[in-house]
């Protein structure tokens, strides 16, 4: 043998025990999708969330359809999972927070109704200057500031109170 670098070019094709003039070589797809950054296979991927986890065999299995489930797709199980759980719990608390403050405006609803329509009926003083509201008051729907300057105004006066 010489010490020349092989050509592959120069190495003669082999023949397969069993093989036809025909066949072709087999082409292992598996290493293409792995390239691809998919999957080995197109196993079924399990919905179910009855995963066993085997420490032993470091294998996911389902109890439901008994099949092993790809590490990766369990995971994304978990991960859903949990995920579709924050989002009801954040919608939840949306929808609570969203009640308490309709609750609020009607329970101060419902105490302007008892002082002004209450068995002695009497006038609603303002909490700020003393002076007595009449249900007439709000006929043409009285005056109406934006809750957020009205809100930003008292914090000033708060802090001028603290002040002084």
């Amino acid at each position: 043998m010489s010490d020349e670098p092989i050509n592959p070019n120069d190495v003669p094709i082999e023949e397969r025990p069993g093989s036809t003039p025909h066949s072709s070589p087999v082409i292992d797809l598996a290493e293409v999708r792995v390239a691809f950054g998919l999957p080995r296979s197109t196993a079924r991927v399990c919905r179910h969330k009855a995963l066993v986890y085997n420490r032993g065999e470091r294998r996911i299995w389902c109890t439901d359809c008994e099949s092993t489930v790809d590490p990766f797709d369990a995971f994304m199980t978990l991960t859903t999972y949990f995920h579709d759980m924050e989002s009801a719990v954040r919608s939840k608390l949306a929808r609570a927070i969203e009640a308490e403050a309709a609750t609020l405006v009607k329970r101060a609803s419902k105490n302007l109704d008892r002082q002004w329509n209450g068995k002695h009926p009497m006038a609603v003083s303002c909490p700020h200057c003393h002076n007595g509201l009449l249900p007439e008051d709000f006929l043409s729907g009285g005056s109406a500031v934006s809750r957020d300057i009205e809100i930003a105004r008292r914090k000033r006066a708060h802090a001028n109170k603290e002040n002084k």
